[in-house]
């Protein structure tokens, strides 16, 4: 069996079809983003390499082919990173199946509306339909997303644990103050809904970072779900966050490290100028 892990930040057609008007919105990436795309197989199975078209024009721009990282006896984990990509429409086939289009670009003023989300887990042994750590290097999924948080959205809170005295006097025997963020992904256009199923499951991920801030889902709250105007599949999406404080300064340092795709000194992929076969992935 051969399946594209449920991480990955592009959607490929599942073949559900919905009543309602599909959502205008297109997905947006910068040019320095890495796409990462992982197909988990079988032991004997192999995946036909991936290939990359002009979403516009239809022209094949070149296959891809896979890199492999053998898991254990059982299952190996194909993996590619597209990166480096001219600024363009795009659409990339997977196992004989499109991607929806996506953008890549390098406009600043269409980017500043957008927050970059990576995410990975700790180890490979969370699920098994992800691998976030491949010959002990670990590997963050991008998934740039309209939206961000608004000052409005903050919510104080505090841990505490008082004594009152016989005279009533109020003494702070512990307290400890924290801040609830609201994110808000979707704009004017709304997003379609498996925006919101995978933000929700991103979530479970050990190390969640926005724009290079990392934070944890606030207890067990899911994404809530608006809905921009009825009949139509695209929404707003609002999820309550915990900004991260207690951080490993070890994991912190390894997690940096892998975000801004620095291998020891040098970065691990330089980017390239056009699409062609010889991507580095």
């Amino acid at each position: 069996m051969i399946k594209i892990s449920p991480f990955v930040p592009l959607h490929f057609d599942d073949g559900i079809v919905s009543d309602g008007l599909p959502s205008r919105y297109v997905q947006l990436f910068a040019t320095t983003d890495q796409i990462m795309v992982q197909v988990l197989a079988d032991s004997g199975d192999t995946p036909s390499d991936a290939s990359l078209k002009d979403a516009h024009s239809g022209n094949d721009l070149g296959t891809i082919a896979w890199n492999v990282w053998t898991m254990n006896s059982e299952k190996s984990c194909y993996f590619l990173r597209l990166q480096g990509l001219s600024p363009g429409h795009y659409v990339l086939n997977v196992l004989g199946v499109d991607s929806d289009e996506f953008i890549v670009t390098d406009d600043e003023q269409l980017l500043a509306r957008t927050t970059l989300i990576q995410y990975r887990f700790k180890d490979n042994r969370q699920r098994d339909d992800v691998v976030s750590v491949i010959d002990y290097m670990p590997y963050f999924f991008d998934f740039r997303v309209p939206g961000g948080f608004k000052d409005s959205g903050w919510t104080f809170g505090v841990s505490n644990e008082q004594f009152v005295t016989q005279h009533e006097d109020v003494v702070e025997l512990f307290a400890m103050d924290y801040v609830t963020k609201t994110f808000t992904m979707g704009g004017p256009e709304g997003v379609p809904v498996w925006y919101g199923e995978l933000l929700n499951r991103l979530l479970t991920c050990s190390y969640v970072y926005f724009d290079g801030r990392r934070y944890n889902r606030n207890e067990s709250e899911a994404p809530s779900l608006t809905t921009l105007v009825d009949g139509m599949d695209s929404f707003v999406f609002t999820q309550s966050l915990r900004p991260a404080v207690l951080l490993d300064p070890e994991i912190e340092a390894l997690n940096q490290m892998a975000l801004r795709r620095l291998d020891e000194d040098y970065y691990r992929a330089a980017p390239v100028n056009n699409v062609n076969t010889n991507l580095k992935i």
